[in-house]
């Protein structure tokens, strides 16, 4: 018997490499038509391998906080100042006048304040010139009040009469004061809850609504017009972590880099430089506080967008249940999931708009919005119990 001969074939490698470029360019095309094309979701899940999906959900996730993290980071310490400041202009110059006029040292090196508090006892008084725990700026006004005139017949009687307010409170707390309190909890525990500075001079409220400076060793912490411990217009806290050296007695005459100011006290030219001076330290301060924030709020908005795609697939998961006549009644969790996980990247892609500033303050809720509408989207059209699945 003649033996049969096998005729050997090869693929020559120029074939070999047209179809892995044909793959690949087919992959993506499928990747980029799931930006609009349901059914392509669909099928992605099913029929697509389990780890793009999971690239694809955690890809979508990572864009979607991106205007969150941009946000944060952007951030300075100098806002703090943005309008309305409540008259602090004004008083943050007349208490570096204070530091000045009697020679009090509040100098900052190597992370720390350090404050001769015998020195500082020199400016803490109260408005009758006694002896208190903190600085205090007072100021006078010239106010005109209807009076009742002393015959009922008559109308009340314009009178001008001098009223003080106190529109500015600063402290220095020493670790010993603190003991094992953070200087937080001793501004939220100890100082917010006591009466205004106001309270008894212009007013009955009792309840703190003054500005407060609270200067720490390591730290200090501001708030802009508070109500008590309950709340506040703005808030800022900050360390003295930065490199430079300075004394906060000198922001009188010069910025925190030595920079000497071109203009004289009383002017508003000299309370602008004064003001731009402690922009420049609430800047530095809170530069590492920002960093802090900014991961810690990044990664809990990437959590939460994670949680979200799990639950728009579990969702999609109980909308194929139901009758058996459903065609997509067959589709498993992890199925699901993995349509999930495919249609997240247009919706992550999208939550960009939280960059446009007037949708900014909503940047944080883009995603759960989108992914929602997306999925809604897909119920209707791809996934409806009447789709005649080919």
């Amino acid at each position: 018997m003649a033996k049969r001969k096998i005729k050997a074939t090869t693929v020559k490698p120029t074939q070999q490499k047209e179809k892995k470029s044909s793959s690949l360019w087919a992959n993506i095309k499928f990747f980029f038509s799931t930006l609009i094309s349901n059914e392509r979701c669909v099928e992605g899940g099913t029929k697509k391998p389990w780890y793009a999906a999971v690239i694809i959900a955690i890809v979508a996730c990572l864009i979607a906080v991106i205007p969150t993290m941009v946000g944060y980071f952007s951030r300075s310490g100098a806002s703090f100042f943005n309008s309305p400041n409540y008259n602090l202009d004004t008083s943050l110059n007349e208490f570096e006048k204070a530091l000045n006029d009697e020679n009090v040292s509040m100098s900052i090196a190597d992370g720390k304040m350090t404050v001769n508090e015998a020195d500082w006892k020199k400016i803490c008084k109260d408005k009758d010139g006694n002896e208190s725990d903190r600085y205090a700026h007072y100021y006078t006004v010239k106010e005109t009040k209807l009076v009742a005139a002393s015959g009922s017949s008559e109308a009340n009687v314009p009178t001008t009469e001098e009223v003080t307010y106190c529109d500015l409170v600063v402290y220095f707390v020493n670790n010993t004061k603190l003991a094992d309190s953070s200087l937080f909890d001793y501004c939220k525990n100890v100082i917010l809850v006591k009466n205004d500075p106001n309270a008894g001079i212009n007013t009955t409220e009792t309840t703190w609504t003054t500005n407060l400076f609270v200067f720490g060793e390591k730290e200090f912490i501001t708030f802009k017009k508070p109500t008590g411990n309950a709340s506040y217009v703005g808030a800022m806290q900050g360390k003295y972590d930065f490199d430079q050296k300075f004394d906060l007695k000198d922001l009188y005459k010069q910025d925190m880099y030595g920079n000497e100011y071109k203009t004289s006290y009383g002017t508003l030219e000299h309370r602008n430089d004064v003001l731009e001076s402690y922009k420049g330290f609430f800047a530095a301060s809170y530069e590492s506080t920002k960093v802090g924030i900014a991961w810690q709020y990044t990664g809990i908005a990437f959590a939460i967008n994670i949680g979200i795609t799990f639950l728009y697939g579990l969702l999609i998961f109980l909308m194929t249940r139901g009758k058996k006549t459903n065609p997509f009644h067959i589709l498993t969790f992890w199925q699901t999931q993995k349509i999930a996980y495919w249609e997240s990247l247009a919706p992550g892609i999208l939550s960009l708009l939280g960059f446009i500033p007037f949708f900014s303050q909503f940047a944080m809720f883009f995603y759960l919005f989108l992914m929602g509408m997306r999925t809604m989207w897909m119920s209707t059209r791809q996934l409806r119990p009447q789709y005649d699945q080919q």
